[in-house]
């Protein structure tokens, strides 16, 4: 089974209720890449925050459902959890070639979060690589809630 999604990445979630944000969008910083996540909970915009991080390296319409794994990630704070959640994902790439085209957040406090991913070995002769991304980047971190919705900003290492 494909990861490929109805709507573009950069459009508005799908979901039965009225849909009042984009998921996830990028800004330009000097050398590397910015990304702003959000959701209407914890749980989504830390799930926006890894499909935002992966559109940015491959077309995830290119990738499948063939793996399946469960993360855990542990971190001092809210903040420093979104920076290790988005350098595991990194690190599981790097060393299993793994990209993540679904992630369920299963449980998530200041500190810890606990996630099912499914996705697919990146293979250079099916996935057009965009751009490679080194680590995810305290500079310019920002976590947030105003008016019930989520938003994060994070500076990428090209």
């Amino acid at each position: 089974m494909s990861c490929a999604r109805s709507e573009r990445p950069h459009d508005s979630l799908r979901s039965p209720w009225k849909v009042w944000m984009q998921a996830f969008e990028t800004f330009e910083h000097t050398a590397d890449i910015g990304l702003i996540a959000r959701g209407r909970t914890l749980e989504e915009l830390f799930a926006n925050a890894a499909r935002g991080l992966v559109d940015l390296m491959v077309d995830p319409a290119g990738l499948r459902e063939e793996i399946q794994m469960q993360v855990t990630v542990s971190a001092g704070d809210r903040e420093a959890l979104l920076v290790g959640w988005l350098n595991e994902l990194l690190y599981l790439l790097d060393t299993r070639r793994f990209l993540p085209c679904r992630s369920r957040i299963t449980d998530l406090s200041d500190t810890t979060l606990t996630a099912e991913l499914v996705g697919d070995t990146v293979d250079p002769g099916r996935h057009a690589v965009r751009r490679m991304i080194k680590a995810a980047t305290y500079h310019g971190l920002s976590l947030r809630e105003a008016d019930g919705l989520w938003e994060a900003r994070i500076i990428l290492d090209l």
